[in-house]
This record gives C-alpha cells, structure tokens and sequence, in this order.
C-alpha cells in the first residue's frame, strides 16, 4: 500500500511539472503581448514577466536587461543585436588595423578575418562583437573608416519570450525536484529510492539544459555582433572604354599569330600522321612520270616515205 501510495506522489509531482511547463508558456504569450497587465497575473508569475533576479542576476548596469525590475513593470526587451556593412576604403589592410584597434577600445573582440587579393586589390571581411551597450558607436566607428558605404543591414532577434518562459519552466522544474527530494528521503525500500531518483535525474536534465539556454541568450544580448566587409576603391582607367586602346589591339594581333601558328602546327602534324598513306602514291606518280618520259625521248623520229 505504502508503494502505490509513493508511486502516486511521483506521479502527481511530475503532472505538476507539466502543468507548470503549460503555464510557463501561457505566461510567456501574455508577457509577449502590448496590452497584458502583469500585475493580474498569478503569485508566481510576476518574477517571470518582470525578469527580476532570478530571471536576469549576472547582468551588469550595461546590458539590455536590468538586474531587477519590479513587479508593476514589463519586462525589459532582450535583444541580440547584429549588423552587416560593406565599405570601400582607400586601403583594405590599413581600414583592418584601424578596425580592430576601434573594436578593442570599444572593449570588444575579434571574431574572424577573411583577406582576399593582394596589395591594392586586398579585400578584407572582419567579425567581431562589442558590448551591446556600444553597438551604434561600433557602427559609428566603422563607417568612418569609409570612403563610400555601399550596404548597411542593422537587424535584432527579440528573445524575451522565450527567456521569460524558460525562466518559468525552470522554477516549477525547481520546485518539483524538491517535492521528490522529499519524497527520496521518506521511501522505506531500495526499489521506491530508485524509482524517486531517476526521476530526480531527468528532472535535473532538464534543469541544467534550461539554465544553459537561458545563460546563452544573456550572454548573446551583452554582446552585438558586426560583419563589416572592407574593399578597395576602384582604380579608373586611363582610356575611356570606348576609346582607342592600344594594348587591347595589340592583345588581339598576338592572339590572331597564336592561332595562325596553332594552324600551321595541326597541318604538319595530319601531313605526318598520314605520312604513310600519302608518301608511297606520290612516289609512285613520280615513278611513272618519269618512266613516260623515257619512253617518249627512246622513240625514233619518223621519217616521210620516198615518192
């Protein structure tokens, strides 16, 4: 009796995580929407919807979300922030240097590099990330460098629903774990401790997954991602294109000799491959030729007959 009693504490401690994971999400909608009214919600919720301590401690003064806000106000936005720039620079490899000296004092860092070309056609595409909190100074900074800005995309991924739901989602996990432990400490045999243990080990993964998660997305909000492509400006040539130009007449002479030559090199090589052929017929011709010759110089001239 004392085991299907236990089994059913179990039982009913992991139907209350669920029905708290179906809260988590219901909470996460309403913290989502423009006209929710936090302070209507139920105890549990307003550290969820207002991102206090629980849901945002690690996060300094800078970053997009407050350490604590209180339970009358909406959640604070929590943004990843990116932007994707292409400019043209009088000298790629210097705009580089310059680039990454601005994103150290911005105290930043430099993701990747990517060079192309050499010399005054160097192209350069640099990476990095910068306190979120310094994101248009870091756009500010890298468009200076620039002769001409030829594309700019400035974008944001707004997460806050989703990390006031997996805050939520992790304190009814959190809650649930204690049932159990509670429940471990009164099981009277093996059987019964093994039983609250594994659910206390699935219950933990699920914990420590949701923790990660929620420490990805605050690290990803503090700190704002930069794609800046660095080109050289184009040279202009000195010849108009439809001008006259000497070196492209000349570059078509030389390829009209090359073909010529590529001509003259495939005859002999078909006049040696058909070598056999050819070569006994035309002896052959010469031999009668000359033999008709003969033969004509050896006939006697002929003479008139007497009257």
């Amino acid at each position: 009796m004392k085991h299907k009693r236990l089994i059913a504490l179990i039982g009913l401690a992991l139907l209350l995580a669920a029905c708290g994971a179906s809260f988590a999400q219901r909470a996460g909608m309403t913290a989502a929407a423009p006209t929710a009214a936090p302070a209507a919600e139920a105890p549990g919720a307003p550290a969820a919807m207002s991102g206090g301590a629980s849901a945002l401690e690690g996060y300094n003064s800078g970053s997009n979300v407050p350490a604590k806000q209180t339970d009358a106000q909406a959640p604070e936005r929590l943004v990843i922030k990116t932007a994707d720039i292409s400019l043209q620079v009088a000298s790629a490899r210097d705009a580089e240097a310059q680039l990454r000296a601005l994103v150290g004092q911005l105290g930043g860092y430099v993701v990747k590099v990517e060079t192309t070309g050499a010399d005054e056609q160097m192209a350069s595409r640099v990476i990095f990330r910068v306190p979120a909190e310094r994101f248009e100074q870091a756009l500010t900074g890298a468009q200076g460098l620039a002769q001409k800005v030829l594309a700019r995309t400035v974008g944001g991924d707004d997460v806050t629903e989703e990390f006031v739901d997996l805050d939520s989602r992790l304190r009814n996990l959190e809650a649930t774990r204690d049932r159990l432990l509670a429940f471990l400490q009164k099981a009277e045999s093996v059987e019964d401790a093994l039983k609250v243990n594994d659910s206390l080990t699935q219950i933990q993964g699920e914990i420590e997954q949701i923790q990660g998660r929620r420490q990805f997305l605050q690290r990803s909000a503090a700190l704002a991602t930069i794609s800046v492509y660095l080109s050289p400006v184009p040279t202009t040539p000195i010849l108009a294109e439809d001008g006259w130009q000497p070196i492209v007449v000349a570059r078509g002479a030389l390829h009209d000799l090359l073909a010529f030559g590529q001509g003259l090199a495939n005859l002999a090589i078909v006049v040696l491959v058909w070598l056999p052929v050819w070569l006994p017929l035309l002896l052959a011709a010469l031999w009668f030729g000359r033999r008709r010759r003969r033969r004509g110089q050896a006939a006697p001239p002929s003479t008139p007959e007497a009257a």
